[in-house]
């Protein structure tokens, strides 16, 4: 198939595929001759995924998004390492190669790996910077020294064994995966309890689903995902069923139709009370949304990867499932074990795993009360596997939308500073920050002008295109990327101190620390006790979480302007009446929270006690509440639940009054002005004291 070097890989080949296995083939040397060794495997195979962005290569695509790919086999995948090392397209791709396979990566020589620098490190790099070295890189090549892969050398003797055996036995889950449909089945027919339904990838997950809904024809099915094209297996299977040729962008088929998550909870309501939910990937979507969906009072099935460049916080495994066993102890829960696509103990799955830190899995912390917090350096975790999968699956476990693009962030970015807690030798937090600014004025001018949009800086440039100041730019900051704590540590002050060790460690000419997330309470109400002050939240919100960025800065050296926090204040109090205005109260009260006060004039204080003393109607007092509230936002903060959300209802979001009856439960215009004076009264006692 290739040169004299590897004569026998047709013999490998055959042996691979009576085995229904795939297998990793390094080819390494200079780039022309990689080239020129994968040429002769394309002449060997009709079909064959090439993946390089050099035209040199025959038949070669390189595709800006996974979709274009994800959903396809293919009998061998040449993928050409010279074009940039893109994690998450590695793990897609190592997913499209059929059962007796192989998945061919283009590289230097090994030993040229240390100092190699491939083209795609520039997307963890920053603006300024030029990376020397690639401890990602680095690390594969320590991989492969300890656990020999097969290679083809250009410069040395190649890797290839002379026959080759499984190393362990070979099933197939297609009888699981007919056991389990039937059991999902029965359950979703005899009882409305939320099911599980988990599995690595290639176990037929996604086309269960599609056999789900051909098995009960009569009922709705609505499919949920944060990507519809990854539902290609799903709507494949139940085409398949239905004798149809597939029609790839039509999101209804039958009684199948898909939604995404932001539109399943709007849409809620307007569904058949006989409608199943299947929420796929359900690991890529927020714990709350989840919460929501089980609560929404549909039969549901929760349908998720827990091993996958797809993004796979163990926060779904662990918060969501602590929830379901509280608030529904009956749940059912069913696991896929078995591959579909190719048999058990397949290599490539395993090295894929190897390579990407993907069997890291969260362990329970000893039962010591004790820790120790120390920084943790790239070149430490590049060394230490076993602490890199300590770091890396605390952060898959703390965020929804963790990938393995992210490991290579995590090596390879510049300025990035980590601090970790342990209990002995096991971490159990780590928190993550990056410096950012520090750019010539030229550069920051362009930047305020909307000229430029360097790589990295992303808080920086954000504060600075909203407030047209470049000094957010030229001056040196420091985000906190990610804090993540195990859920068993949690509760204990260990974020806080972490957070105060980064901080403390940061060069001094960081004038301040910022940090971005995702708006909820509890994020909200942590930061501001941390001393973070919001100056930016996000006009659109994330389709996955229905949430809305912010970012919140805290002033290391110069306190925040005045007037960039009066601006703040007044643009969020705005867009309450537009933007922000089906934001929960809870979450407009915990802004609220964080907002500079103003002085309240003795004129509005005297207008105060008059309307306290009256029988005032809606109309004197929303508007007079919409100015207090504007200028003392923390007021509302200390009214009762009921009082506060009738005034972020009516006066500050700016909902008919008709619908904030309806949402408090009031019987009337009546009942509405009784509540509106109690809540008044409310505020006149706030000021009184």
């Amino acid at each position: 198939m290739l040169d004299y070097k590897h004569s026998n890989l047709p013999t490998l080949l055959k042996q691979l595929a009576d085995a229904r296995h795939r297998q990793l083939l390094l080819v390494t040397g200079r780039q022309a001759w990689c080239y020129q060794q994968s040429e002769q495997l394309l002449t060997q195979s009709s079909d064959c995924l090439v993946l390089s962005n050099n035209q040199l290569l025959s038949q070669a695509i390189w595709p800006d998004h996974l979709h274009q790919i994800l959903g396809q086999e293919f009998d061998h995948l040449i993928y050409d390492g010279f074009s940039g090392i893109l994690p998450n397209k590695i793990a897609a791709a190592a997913g499209t190669v059929k059962a007796g396979g192989l998945f061919v990566l283009l590289l230097p020589e090994l030993s040229e790996l240390e100092h190699w620098i491939d083209s795609a490190i520039q997307r963890w790099s920053s603006e300024g910077y030029t990376p020397t070295h690639s401890y990602f890189l680095n690390r594969w090549r320590q991989l492969w020294q300890r656990q020999p892969a097969w290679q083809i050398s250009e410069k040395h003797e190649s890797s290839l064994p002379k026959n080759y055996h499984p190393s362990g036995p070979t099933t197939c889950g297609i009888e699981a995966q007919q056991h389990v449909l039937s059991r999902i089945t029965s359950a979703l027919i005899n009882n409305h309890t939320p099911i599980l339904l988990s599995a690595d990838r290639g176990r037929g997950k996604s086309a269960l689903l599609g056999l789900l809904a051909a098995k009960l024809p009569e009922q709705p099915f609505v499919i949920c995902s944060r990507h519809f094209h990854a539902l290609h297996s799903c709507f494949a299977m139940r085409a398949n069923t239905l004798n149809q040729p597939v029609k790839h962008n039509s999101k209804t088929l039958a009684n199948l139709s898909y939604l995404a998550p932001d539109a399943l909870l709007q849409q809620a309501p307007s569904l058949d009370s006989n409608t199943i939910l299947l929420i796929d990937e359900a690991a890529t979507l927020p714990v709350h949304f989840l919460i929501q969906v089980a609560q929404l009072g549909f039969r549901c099935v929760f349908s998720s990867t827990l091993v996958g460049y797809e993004g796979n916080g163990r926060g779904y495994t662990l918060r969501f499932k602590r929830h379901l066993a509280t608030h529904y102890p009956k749940h059912l829960d069913f696991t896929l074990t078995s591959p579909i696509r190719y048999a058990s103990n397949d290599p490539l799955e395993q090295q894929i795993r190897r390579l990407f830190a993907l069997e890291c899995k969260i362990k329970p912390p000893s039962s010591s009360y004790q820790y120790s917090m120390r920084a943790i350096t790239q070149a430490e975790l590049a060394t230490n596997n076993t602490l890199l999968e300590q770091v890396f699956s605390l952060l898959v476990l703390a965020h929804y939308q963790t990938s393995v693009d992210d490991l290579r962030q995590l090596l390879d970015a510049p300025d990035l500073y980590l601090y970790g807690a342990f209990c002995d030798d096991q971490l159990v937090a780590i928190c993550l920050a990056v410096l950012e600014g520090g750019m010539p004025d030229p550069l920051a001018q362009d930047i305020i002008n909307g000229k430029r949009r360097p790589a990295g800086h992303l808080m920086s440039q954000q504060l600075a295109t909203t407030y047209g100041d470049r000094h957010f730019v030229s001056a040196h900051h420091a985000r906190i990327i990610r804090i993540a704590v195990h859920p068993d540590m949690q509760r204990r002050g260990i974020g806080s101190q972490l957070l105060s060790a980064v901080e403390n460690s940061l060069p001094r000419h960081i004038s301040a620390v910022g940090t971005s997330f995702g708006l909820t309470t509890e994020l909200l109400t942590f930061w501001h006790q941390q001393g973070y002050q919001p100056l930016k939240i996000g006009f659109k919100q994330d389709k996955a979480s229905g949430e809305y960025a912010l970012i919140a800065l805290k002033p290391r050296k110069e306190p925040i302007s005045a007037s960039y926090q009066a601006l703040f204040r007044q643009g969020f109090v705005y867009q309450l009446r537009t933007t922000y205005q089906h934001l929960d109260t809870s979450t407009v009260t915990a802004v609220l929270a964080t907002l500079q006060s103003q002085q309240v004039s003795s004129e509005q204080l005297s207008y105060l006690h008059f309307l306290s003393q009256s029988t005032p109607n809606e109309q004197q007092i929303c508007p007079f509440l919409w100015q207090l509230v504007t200028l003392q936002p923390i007021l509302v903060k200390s009214l009762t639940n009921i009082s506060s959300e009738l005034i972020i209802r009516l006066v500050l979001q700016q909902h008919a009054t008709q619908v904030v009856q309806q949402m408090l439960g009031l019987s009337g215009k009546k009942a509405l002005v009784i509540k509106l004076r109690e809540a008044l009264q409310q505020v006149y006692e706030y000021f009184r004291h």
